[in-house]
């Protein structure tokens, strides 16, 4: 999980990266118009491997599948090496015997600027032409002035992006480790809130960035229960009105601790940790207003926090509790259909019972022996 959480995250910094890569274009074409591209390709430094690009001109990240080793790339083995600017003229970018020649694909020459933190090659800032032999060396010297400057900048976008990584890894353990009796809780109901998602989020105008971050975010949705005391958290039995109040004011605690995460990493220009915070702070909304904290009805709940409801709803009562058995899927099927649009969105309660079968494929894979059932 570690590894999907380190890719799903990797994209959040997309926007802001692809926004200064995009304001860095135009200031440079004013003095060189031959810019054509400025794009940044990420390095991985455990594989050796570029693996992502991100060019201004597309909206998503683009997947350089596999990755293209750069130890291969013989035009940009002394780039890696000595961490200056590099001219890639057309005879340079053909002489790369390697897939990875389709990062030029179209281009004529090409300037080249490691982004590096700590010794470690994050990413190569690529400035490219149509036009071919266009950088003479007045030009590099000035190009290289942006790069330096730009790379500082991403370096700092990218180092605060692993740090967010390693706060959600660090609040999913968490999570996990004050989840005792749910068991694989957090697993099921993020995979189902990701079904959930997968399969309402084109009629609601969403693409698959959205469903992945449902998945990556899911399940974070009680992670406030890290500030609930033992006493009320593991309670056997019912809560009294006062533990009550307490245990609600998890999601609170919860809203807290994202906020915190997001001031202390600098990354409130991120727009996708919206979501976060929704499905943080409204999970256990109800469409009837029935729920809490807020008591918000219908459309005032944003639909990631209606999708984590359903999933979370599901899973809870596919769960062993220390107050209850855990019910049969098909129970909890029903019961999660009686609560459709009373509780419950019933585009998700919907979109549940139409994959039935991946719902239960799901259950089984992260069941455990005493969740079981004859």
């Amino acid at each position: 999980m570690a590894d999907t959480v380190s890719r799903q995250a990797g994209t959040l910094h997309l926007a802001s990266l692809s926004t200064r890569l995009a304001e860095l274009r135009t200031q440079v074409r004013r003095r060189h118009g031959f810019v054509d591209r400025i794009a940044l390709a990420l390095h991985d430094p455990d594989s050796g491997r570029l693996t992502t690009l991100i060019d201004p001109d597309h909206a998503k990240l683009q997947s350089l599948g596999a990755g293209y080793p750069v130890a291969d790339l013989r035009a940009l083995a002394a780039l890696a090496d000595d961490g200056k600017t590099h001219l890639l003229d057309a005879p340079a970018i053909g002489a790369v015997d390697h897939e990875a020649s389709r990062l030029w694909a179209g281009y004529r020459s090409s300037l080249a600027h490691p982004v590096t933190v700590d010794d470690k090659l994050l990413g190569l800032l690529l400035f490219d032409s149509r036009t071919p032999d266009v950088f003479d060396t007045r030009t590099v010297e000035d190009l290289g002035i942006y790069a330096h400057l730009l790379a500082t900048i991403v370096s700092q976008e990218l180092t605060s992006v692993q740090m967010m990584v390693g706060g959600l890894r660090l609040a999913r353990n968490l999570a996990h480790l004050r989840d005792i009796e749910t068991g694989a809780h957090l697993d099921r109901m993020s995979h189902y809130a990701r079904l959930i998602a997968r399969e309402i989020a084109g009629p609601n105008g969403f693409d698959n960035d959205f469903v992945e971050h449902v998945f990556l975010f899911a399940p974070l949705h009680d992670v406030g229960k890290v500030g609930i005391p033992d006493c009320i958290l593991l309670k056997p039995g019912k809560l009294s009105d006062g533990e009550r109040r307490i245990m609600d004011g998890h999601v609170a605690l919860g809203v807290d601790m994202v906020d915190r995460m997001i001031r202390d990493f600098g990354l409130g220009r991120l727009p996708q940790l919206a979501l976060l915070r929704n499905i943080v702070a409204h999970h256990h909304e109800y469409l009837d207003g029935s729920g809490y904290p807020n008591g918000l009805g219908a459309a005032s709940i944003p639909l990631e926090a209606r999708i984590v409801a359903a999933a979370d709803v599901l899973d809870a009562l596919c769960c062993t509790r220390s107050y209850k058995k855990a019910w049969p899927m098909r129970d909890a099927l029903a019961e999660v259909s009686r609560m459709s649009g009373t509780r419950l969105d019933p585009q998700c309660v919907d979109a549940l019972l139409r994959c039935r079968d991946e719902v239960e494929a799901i259950h089984d894979h992260f069941e455990l022996p005493a969740e079981r059932h004859p």
